[in-house]
C-alpha cells in the first residue's frame, strides 16, 4: 500500500518557457535546430546538477522533469537536506541563467507520493502555489518553517548553529518577508573560476534583465525590474571596491569596469 510521507517540496519552473519553445521554430515551420539543441542541453544540464538518475541516493530525494516544471522532494528527517536541497537550486539557477534562461519557484512542507511514476499530496500543491501565487519573480521562495526545519534537521557533522549559518548563506530576505535563494552574490563561489568567471556572470544576468525590460506585457517587465533592482546595487558596489583596490589596466578591474549599467 503506498501512503504520504512528510516531504520538503521544492516546485521550480522555467520564466518564458513558452517563447522558448517558439523560438526553436522559424519562419516557415522550419526548426531552428540550434536553439533546439540549446533547450535539449539545459534540461541535460539540470538532469545532471540534480543527479535525477541517481537521486534516491542522497537523503532519499525524487526528482521528477516534466516539461518546464522540476519537483524535488525529499523526507523532513534527512540530515542537511534543506541545506543540500536549497544549494542545488541555487545552482540550478544560476547554471540556467548561463544559458540565457531564469525559473522561479516554491519550497514548502506538506505530505506527499513521490515515485519515478507517481506524485501527489498535499505538499505538492503547496509548493505549486507558493511558485505561482507568491514567487512571482525570477525567485525561489520559501518560508521560515524550512530554515528552521533545516537547523533542528541539522548534519551530524554541524551543531545546529553552524547549519543555520551554511543555510542563511544562501538566502536573502526579500522586502515581502519572504526568503529566497540567492543565485546572484553567492554564485560566485560555485563557478570554474570564482574571481573571472564572476564578471561574465553578472554581465549576463544584465544582458537578460535588459533584453526583459523592452517586453511590452507589464506582467513581464516587473519580473525583470525586480531583478535589475537586485542586481544593479551589487554591481555597482562591486565596481566601487576593484576602482579602489586595484590598479588601472588589472584586468579583473576591467572586466568589472565592462558590465553595462542598466
Amino acid at each position: 500500500m503506498m501512503n504520504y510521507q512528510d516531504k520538503v517540496v521544492c516546485f521550480l519552473d522555467i520564466l518564458g518557457f513558452k517563447k522558448h519553445v517558439n523560438d526553436t521554430i522559424v519562419r516557415g515551420g522550419e526548426e531552428d535546430l540550434e536553439r533546439t539543441d540549446h533547450l535539449f542541453k539545459v534540461f541535460n544540464l539540470i538532469r545532471d546538477i540534480l543527479d535525477i538518475d541517481r537521486a534516491e541516493e542522497r537523503f532519499g530525494t525524487e526528482v521528477t522533469q516534466f516539461s518546464d516544471c522540476v519537483v524535488i522532494s525529499f523526507r523532513c528527517t534527512a540530515e542537511s537536506g534543506v541545506f543540500y536541497a536549497l544549494l542545488d537550486i541555487m545552482l540550478v539557477q544560476v547554471n540556467l541563467a548561463r544559458n540565457d534562461i531564469l525559473c522561479r519557484g516554491g519550497v514548502a512542507l506538506g505530505k506527499l507520493v513521490h515515485t519515478p511514476k507517481v506524485l501527489f499530496g498535499p505538499g505538492m500543491v503547496n509548493a505549486y502555489e507558493l511558485e505561482s501565487k507568491a514567487a512571482v519573480y525570477p525567485r525561489v521562495i520559501l518560508d521560515e518553517s524550512i530554515i528552521q526545519l533545516g537547523i533542528e534537521v541539522h548534519g551530524a557533522h554541524n551543531r545546529p548553529d553552524q547549519e543555520a549559518n551554511s543555510i542563511m548563506n544562501l538566502l536573502k530576505k526579500d522586502s515581502d518577508g519572504m526568503y529566497y535563494v540567492d543565485y546572484i552574490t553567492v554564485a560566485q563561489q560555485e563557478l570554474d573560476d570564482p574571481e573571472f568567471d564572476y564578471p561574465e556572470y553578472l554581465s549576463k544576468l544584465q544582458k537578460i534583465v535588459a533584453e526583459g525590460l523592452t517586453q511590452k506585457d507589464p506582467s513581464i517587465r516587473i519580473k525583470y525590474q525586480w531583478l535589475k533592482e537586485k542586481l544593479q546595487p551589487h554591481i555597482n558596489d562591486i565596481k566601487s571596491y576593484v576602482a579602489k583596490e586595484l590598479p588601472e589596466g588589472n584586468n579583473l578591474r576591467e572586466a568589472y569596469a565592462s558590465i553595462p549599467d542598466l
